[in-house]
């Protein structure tokens, strides 16, 4: 995968927004600019053609010919680019005509709305159109009434050269102050965001001093109390937690196990060396034989279960679901009452089975009977003689079978209670290698509830023993 760098990507990020920004605003800016210059423009055309209008006047106070006065012709926005205007009677007649006019496009006269833009010697112009309109002088009559106004058409034009140059100062004004921002802003923001993610470097360096040597981990001051970091650092220090503990945990199987192993060579070894150290009789050697054979089935018995346990952490690592048939849950308790009952019948302990009709479940019966098994044997090894072990079983819910196992037992001490299912673990470290306990048998039952989507938990009954309990999806019936 190819990488990339956050820092410039949110550079990027941010400068880009900046100049999307800076442009919009120009934009607006130069539109707003444009509105306002040609509303002036528009005015002040209005007012020049008025003026034009008011120097329409009559030849004689009581004739009907109509001059025009040059002289008080108002003075053009912009010297370089006359102003154009044609001054028409309503019978056609020309009053007066600047004298560019003839260069003007013919269009321009004959236009029916009231502005017309068009171009003269390469300038910009914008003409307003009046037509019908009544010039300011008027005719006295003989007896002193005043005749109808005379109306004439007007079109004047003045250059736009002056508002387009304006106009671009503004735009060229607005666009540098906006640049020089934007240049300013863009170094602040790539300053702070350098700065804002200078801790998440200091975390890596934190974190890159990490091994199975130091496990030490300090966030520095004030990064973990910061919104966005805190999460990160947060998860950091509870992924290094459990992998400290995995490592913990990895180091205690393999001295447990070693030690385990090492036991049981040391008594095969110490057994043949005395085998060896003298002669002895043909009962001997068989009595001595039949012990090692016990040894070496209980150091199998011990390699099956380090290497069970294993396949199935392997399993629920690799998340792999084995295809499962329906199984009958309570034929598989009664297979193990039946294995675990001579055991019980040695100590005089009595065996309690309590279960509805039946129960299905999709489950290996060979995987449900081991865990009923080795609950059993802890109840029955830690319950008192003369005592009574119940194993019950019983629907919780339509999808759900709950299955307890309990004893009469001193029970667990608070303190090992988080910790009996772990591997080589024994609440009693005094416990004579007759009982055969290794200390797997909870583990194994722990990752063989885990692998059918169960639970198991260890409670203790006030007065009455330990409750081993047992949940587990069921199929409806």
């Amino acid at each position: 995968m190819k990488s990339f760098s956050l820092t410039r990507r949110i550079i990027a990020t941010v400068v880009t927004c900046q100049l999307v920004l800076a442009v919009g605003l120009t934009l607006v800016a130069v539109m707003y600019g444009r509105t306002e210059l040609m509303g002036a423009f528009d005015t002040a055309l209005e007012g020049k053609a008025m003026s034009a209008l008011a120097l329409v006047q009559f030849a004689q106070p009581t004739g009907h010919d109509l001059m025009f006065d040059f002289a008080l012709l108002p003075p053009p926005s912009d010297p370089m680019h006359q102003d154009q205007y044609e001054i028409q009677s309503s019978d056609g007649h020309l009053v007066a005509r600047s004298a560019g006019w003839d260069d003007v496009p013919a269009e321009v006269s004959q236009s029916e709305r009231s502005h017309a833009d068009f171009k003269l010697a390469g300038a910009p112009y914008r003409a307003l159109v009046l037509r019908n309109v009544p010039i300011f002088d008027k005719v006295i009559k003989e007896d002193g009434q005043a005749e109808p106004p005379v109306r004439v058409s007007l079109v004047y034009a003045s250059s736009l050269a002056g508002s387009r140059l304006r106009l671009a100062q503004l735009a060229a004004l607005v666009g540098a102050t906006s640049i020089l921002l934007l240049l300013l802003t863009s170094a602040f923001a790539v300053w702070s965001v350098r700065h804002g993610l200078a801790p998440l470097h200091e975390l890596a360096a934190q974190a890159n001093t990490i091994s199975i040597h130091n496990w030490n981990f300090s966030a520095p001051s004030g990064d973990s109390m910061a919104t966005e970091l805190a999460p990160f650092v947060h998860a950091i220090e509870a992924v290094l937690a459990r992998l400290k503990d995995s490592f913990r945990q990895q180091r205690d199987f393999t001295n447990d196990a070693a030690h385990e192993l090492k036991t049981s060579v040391a008594i095969v070894k110490s057994t043949l060396q005395s085998l060896l150290h003298r002669p002895r009789t043909q009962q001997e050697y068989q009595t001595e034989l039949e012990g090692l054979l016990g040894d070496c089935a209980r150091l199998e018995d011990l390699l099956g279960r380090m290497l069970r346990l294993a396949r199935l952490e392997q399993f629920a690592e690799d998340g792999v679901t084995p295809n499962r048939a329906t199984t009958e849950l309570t034929s598989t308790c009664e297979s193990a009452i039946s294995r675990i009952r001579k055991v019980a019948q040695e100590r005089n302990i009595s065996l309690e089975f309590e279960s509805p009709a039946a129960v299905y479940m999709r489950a290996d019966p060979e995987d449900l009977e081991l865990i009923w098994l080795n609950l059993l044997e802890n109840a029955v090894q830690y319950s008192p003689e003369d005592s009574t072990v119940t194993l019950r079983v019983r629907r919780d819910g339509a999808a759900m079978v709950e299955i307890s196992v309990m004893d009469s037992g001193p029970g667990i001490p608070p303190e090992e209670l988080p910790h009996i299912f772990e591997r080589f673990h024994r609440g009693d470290p005094s416990r004579a290698r007759s009982t055969g306990g290794f200390g797997l048998g909870l583990a194994i039952c722990k990752a063989l509830v885990d692998a059918y989507n169960g639970t198991i938990e260890a409670i203790n009954l006030p007065g009455q023993g330990t409750q081993m309990r047992v949940q587990l999806p069921a199929e409806s019936n």
